[in-house]
């Protein structure tokens, strides 16, 4: 339901997902055929290196996370909803989501109150957010430092240091936003509760080896337990 790989991805998937004997050259040429192939999107002309000394360098599984918020537009009753979403940087593994009409410092704090409820953290966490109300909000930054996360916030317009967070709302966007009309917020909360689902245990990243999050832990011994 929410594939949407190019030749490479979908070579790694047929082989790992069914077992097939097949090149990257062969399934190019049959998904130009049927005219699969994704349209080529415009490279980068440039590179900022010091964006790289920025950017999280996790030791293990939930070391480091990244939080963001994206509208979600439910088109029966023509207004946005909020997603906020929790990943981890170095499996891409999505801890939590909570979509809602309207998301306050709140939400944040009873987001996080359930993930470290469900997963086993390590004893070092960092937290990694832009400069939105919610993530800045005295009581939330307070929040962190009684359970010991070192929260860091990114320079104002520079998504570049929450590369990941925002890596995941593009495919949300891509694949999701783009092909789905909701007619309200409930079948939207349906549809993310499959795709993080499919997301976690499925979904090929090509910086994990071309692994989903849950077989790349799997490969390095880790198992992920949660409620």
């Amino acid at each position: 339901e929410f594939v949407d790989y190019g030749y490479l991805k979908t070579t790694h998937a047929l082989r790992q997902d069914y077992g097939y004997i097949i090149s990257p050259k062969k399934v190019y040429r049959l998904m130009r055929e049927e005219k699969l192939l994704n349209k080529p999107t415009k490279a980068t002309l440039t590179r900022r290196e010091w964006v790289k000394e920025l950017v999280p360098k996790p030791v293990t599984h939930f070391h480091y996370l990244e939080f963001d918020i994206k509208y979600i537009y439910i088109k029966g009753k023509r207004r946005n909803a909020l997603l906020l979403t929790v990943i981890d940087v170095y499996s891409r593994w999505v801890l939590g989501q909570y979509l809602s009409w309207q998301i306050g410092k709140r939400d944040v704090i009873r987001l996080f109150d359930s993930i470290f409820e469900n997963y086993t953290m390590p004893d070092q966490i960092y937290v990694r957010n832009d400069n939105g109300s919610q993530m800045v909000a005295q009581c939330v930054q307070k929040y962190f430092e009684k359970r010991n996360v070192v929260q860091e916030f990114t320079k104002p317009a520079t998504p570049e240091q929450n590369a990941h967070i925002e890596s995941y709302h593009s495919i949300i966007e891509r694949v999701i936003c783009q092909r789905y009309e909701f007619s309200d917020i409930t079948e939207g909360g349906q549809t993310f509760n499959r795709f993080v689902m499919f997301y976690n245990y499925r979904r090929i990243h090509s910086g994990l080896g071309y692994m989903s999050p849950n077989r790349y832990l799997k490969n390095q011994g880790i198992e992920i337990k949660s409620c």
